[in-house]
C-alpha cells in the first residue's frame, strides 16, 4: 500500500487487517475485525448498531465453541461478507464520480471462510454434512507432531473423532466460501457496470487456508498442505488468459515485485525482495544460489514456533526448531503427506541439500541469526505430548457488549440468548463433548443457557 500510495494511487481498505489501526499506506481504512472491545473502534460494529441489529457475536460464538458448527442471526443483507461487498462497491462508485482520473488500490478482506464456523442463513443449509469428505491422517499419533501444532489438535475439542460433527464443520466451511464467493461476485458486477472493469487487475487470495481435521488439526500456522496451499486466482486483462491454470508454486511475496515489474513501479534501493515477477520468466527473486529450482520457502513464527519449510510441485522439506524436528515429502506420491521420509531406512539423497538451501534462505530472508547458535539451527526443548484428548480452550471473544454505556440505544441481545441461538440447529453439539470445565474455570459460563445444567 505504501508503495502505491507513493506512486500516486488512492490506498483504500474494507474489512479485516490485523493492522491495530496502523495505516501501513492506506489513506482509509473501513474495519471489521475480531475480538473487538469497543464497538466505536469497529465500522462494521457501527454499521449494525445504527441499522438495530441486535446479533451480540455477528461472526459467531468464539471461546467454548470456537471451532464448533454453529448458525450466525445476523440477516444476510447485514451480514459480515454482504457488508465489505457493499463498502467495496460503494468506494468504486465514488471513486469514480470523484477521482476518475487517479489510479486505485482496494484491498477487500473478508474475514470467512474462518472459525467459528457460524454462516448465516441459508448459507447454514447450503452443503449437506453427508456429502463431505471425512479428514485425511485424522488418526496422526500427536507426538509425531511439534509441540506447536498440540494446540492445533486442542482446538478441535475432539471433532476429529467425531465424524457427524467433523462433517457438519466442513459443511459450514463450505456455506462460508460460497458465501465470499457470492460476496465477490457483486464487487465484480460492478467493476464492469463502471466500466472499471478491463482497466483493474483483480487478485483473490487468501493468508492461509484451514486443516479441518487433516492430520487431526484445526486451523492454521502448520506447513502441511491443507494449511499452506492457498487459492491464488488473477485477472490482469492483456497479461492473464481466462481459465488458463499454472502449475509452478506461487508465493503470496510475489505480489509485490510483480507490482514492481508490471507497473513499473521501482523498488526501494535496499528492498530485499524474496518473491518473484509473475509475468517475468527471467525474475528469480530468491530462487537466485539460494533455493533448487521450482521450489518456494514458507516460513512461519518465532523462537520455539518457528518452522521453515521449502516446497517444489514434488517435495517438501521442513524443519522446525521445536525440538528440532524435520519432515519430508514426496508429495507425487503422498500428497496427503502421511509418510515423513526422514524417518525412512533410507532417506532420499535430495533432502541433505534440501536442508542446506533452508537454512540458507532463513539467513538471507528470514530471521537471520536469530534463528541459529552459530552454524547450527537454534533448537528448543520440547515438554511431552499432552494425552490425545486434551481440548484447549481460549477465551479471546470481544466484549464490546459488555462495555456498552447502560442508556446506549444499541438493542444487544444477552450472552445466553446469543449462546441458544447459535446451537440451536446442531444436532452433533453437547456439553459433554466439549472441554467445559476448562472453559468454566478460565471465568466462562453457561447460566441462563440451555446448557446450564453442565455448570
Amino acid at each position: 500500500m505504501t508503495t502505491l500510495a507513493d506512486a500516486g494511487y488512492q490506498t483504500h481498505g474494507v474489512g479485516k487487517f490485523h493492522f491495530h489501526r496502523r495505516p501501513y499506506g492506506f489513506e482509509r481504512q473501513e474495519l471489521m475485525e475480531e475480538c473487538i472491545d469497543c464497538v466505536t473502534d469497529d465500522d462494521y460494529l457501527m454499521h449494525l448498531r445504527a441499522a438495530g441489529v441486535p446479533t451480540r457475536y455477528p461472526q459467531g460464538l468464539r471461546d467454548l465453541l470456537y471451532y464448533q458448527p454453529q448458525t450466525s442471526g445476523v440477516p444476510e443483507a447485514y451480514s459480515q461478507n454482504r457488508w465489505v461487498a457493499d463498502r467495496s462497491c460503494v468506494f468504486l462508485a465514488e471513486h469514480c464520480r470523484y477521482r476518475p482520473e487517479r489510479p486505485f488500490f482496494l484491498w477487500s478482506s473478508w474475514i470467512a471462510p474462518h472459525p467459528p464456523f457460524a454462516p448465516v442463513e441459508p448459507y447454514d443449509a447450503m452443503y449437506s454434512p453427508a456429502e463431505m469428505p471425512p479428514p485425511v491422517f485424522a488418526d496422526r499419533p500427536i507426538d509425531t507432531l511439534p509441540a506447536p501444532a498440540w494446540p492445533h489438535r486442542g482446538r478441535l475439542d475432539g471433532a476429529h473423532r467425531d465424524p457427524d460433527r467433523m462433517a457438519r464443520i466442513k459443511a459450514l466451511y463450505y456455506g462460508q466460501v460460497s458465501h465470499v464467493d457470492d460476496a465477490i461476485g457483486q464487487v465484480l458486477d460492478r467493476l464492469q457496470a463502471l466500466g472499471l472493469a478491463e482497466n483493474t487487475v483483480v487478485v483473490f487470495c487468501s493468508d492461509h487456508g484451514e486443516m479441518l481435521g487433516d492430520h487431526g488439526l484445526s486451523q492454521k500456522n502448520t506447513p502441511y498442505e491443507s494449511s499452506v496451499r492457498i487459492p491464488l486466482v488473477v485477472r490482469w486483462p492483456g497479461r492473464t488468459e481466462p481459465g488458463k491454470v499454472r502449475r509452478d508454486p506461487a508465493c503470496l511475496t510475489d505480489l509485490l515485485p510483480t507490482l514492481h515489474g508490471v507497473l513499473d513501479i521501482p523498488a526501494a534501493a535496499d528492498a530485499l525482495l524474496p518473491g518473484r515477477d509473475w509475468f517475468d520468466p527471467a525474475s528469480s527473486g530468491g530462487h537466485s544460489g539460494v533455493l533448487p529450482p521450482e521450489t518456494r520457502a514458507i516460513d512461519f513464527g518465532h523462537g520455539a514456533d518457528r518452522w521453515v519449510a521449502l516446497r517444489s510441485p514434488e517435495r517438501k522439506y521442513v524443519f522446525w526448531a521445536s525440538g528440532g524436528r524435520e519432515e519430508a515429502y514426496d508429495l507425487a506420491a503422498d500428497p496427503h503427506e502421511t509418510r515423513n521420509l526422514i524417518q525412512a531406512d533410507e532417506p532420499p539423497a535430495w533432502i541433505e541439500a534440501w536442508r542446506r538451501a533452508a537454512a540458507a534462505w532463513e539467513r538471507r530472508y528470514g530471521l537471520g541469526e536469530r534463528s541459529f547458535d552459530g552454524e547450527a539451527w537454534r533448537v528448543f526443548p520440547e515438554p511431552p505430548p499432552p494425552n490425545e484428548q486434551t481440548g484447549f480452550i481460549s477465551i479471546n471473544d470481544g466484549r464490546w457488549a459488555e462495555h456498552l454505556p447502560q442508556d446506549d440505544p444499541f438493542p444487544v441481545e444477552s450472552a445466553a440468548q446469543a449462546f441458544d441461538r447459535a446451537i440451536a440447529k446442531e444436532n452433533t453439539l453437547a456439553p459433554e463433548k466439549l472441554s467445559v470445565a476448562s472453559y468454566l474455570a478460565q471465568g466462562g459460563t453457561l447460566r441462563g443457557t440451555v446448557w446450564g445444567d453442565a455448570e
